[in-house]
């Protein structure tokens, strides 16, 4: 008889848990991406004008731009070229993802920008400002480049 119980219990037990864990949780909200999170924050400062040694949203430099951006996220890289390139690890041009930084260089490395994707990078361009570029457009397609995540 006491048994029957102990079944019975376990089995009751074993009921609750499986209704309870197919029970919608509430409230919780999902957990931004921070790639998403430093996307959508450079996308909005697409127009912004240029400004040598920019690093606020009245004009921003290539790695102003880049600081801003991540700082934005509560991550604190420092607002110049050569020293975004000692961040992170460096990443094949096949494993690049959103957020990722890219690197231009001729002799020097001499710009930086943010990937959206595989193809286009968001930057502070001199002539343009905050704008969206391709890599294999005709000014960009010759430069040597690089990749590195520092997320």
């Amino acid at each position: 008889m006491i048994w029957q119980h102990i079944r019975y219990l376990i089995v009751g037990f074993a009921i609750l848990c499986v209704i309870t864990g197919c029970a919608a949780v509430r409230g919780v909200p999902p957990v931004p991406d921070i790639r998403d999170e430093v996307i959508k924050t450079a996308l909005s400062l697409q127009g912004t004008a240029y400004k040598k040694n920019g690093t606020a949203p009245d004009g921003f430099d290539c790695s102003g731009f880049v600081y801003y951006v991540y700082k934005k996220s509560n991550i604190i890289l420092a607002p110049s070229t050569n020293l975004l390139n000692r961040y992170g690890r460096k990443v094949s041009p096949s494993d690049v993802r959103p957020g990722d930084l890219v690197f231009f260089k001729a002799k020097k490395i001499f710009h930086v920008g943010i990937m959206i994707n595989h193809e286009e990078f968001i930057h502070s361009s001199t002539r343009k400002g905050v704008t969206i570029d391709r890599l294999d457009s005709p000014y960009w397609r010759n430069k040597s480049v690089h990749f590195r995540n520092v997320l």
